[in-house]
């Protein structure tokens, strides 16, 4: 894994203005999260399965806040509006993730979708990908969806 040497605070400005979009062909919805520190996810459907991309900026923490976190996943979506997904390998603007990186056990990150929003729990990936003080967890507001 591999990030680029930007200091947390200066991301913060350009983080604020760049949603992260999936690159799949199809549409995404957009969400933000502001507390405890900014979060956006990007959702779109590849075939039968969802796309997540976050980016999360890291906790506040004076000079030790760590820098901005990437983390993509794929998974499917049950009856009851929870996406179970699981970490793939990707190449994002801050970050690489190798298989490697992610190792033999999933990384899952579960959505309960609901009208507002979505209510992310992340069991590590996180903690395990990104700088301490790096979290996805938490209730993400809709922003935009597509037509």
């Amino acid at each position: 894994m591999r990030f680029l040497p930007f200091l947390a605070a200066g991301l913060l400005g350009f983080f604020g203005a760049a949603a992260v979009h999936a690159d799949s062909a199809g549409e995404a919805a957009l969400f933000e999260r502001n507390d405890p520190a900014f979060a956006t996810l990007s959702l779109s459907r590849e075939g039968d399965v969802w796309r997540l991309a976050f980016r999360a900026a890291g906790l506040p923490n004076g000079a030790a806040t760590a820098a901005d976190c990437e983390i993509v996943a794929h998974g499917a979506q049950d009856a009851d509006d929870l996406i179970t997904a699981s970490v793939i390998p990707f190449e994002g603007e801050l970050t690489s993730v190798t298989a490697d990186d992610i190792g033999t056990e999933p990384l899952i990150i579960k959505i309960q979708m609901g009208p507002e929003g979505a209510f992310i729990t992340d069991a590590g990936a996180a903690a395990r990908l990104c700088g301490m003080g790096s979290d996805i967890d938490g209730f993400y507001s809709r922003i935009d969806t597509p037509a």
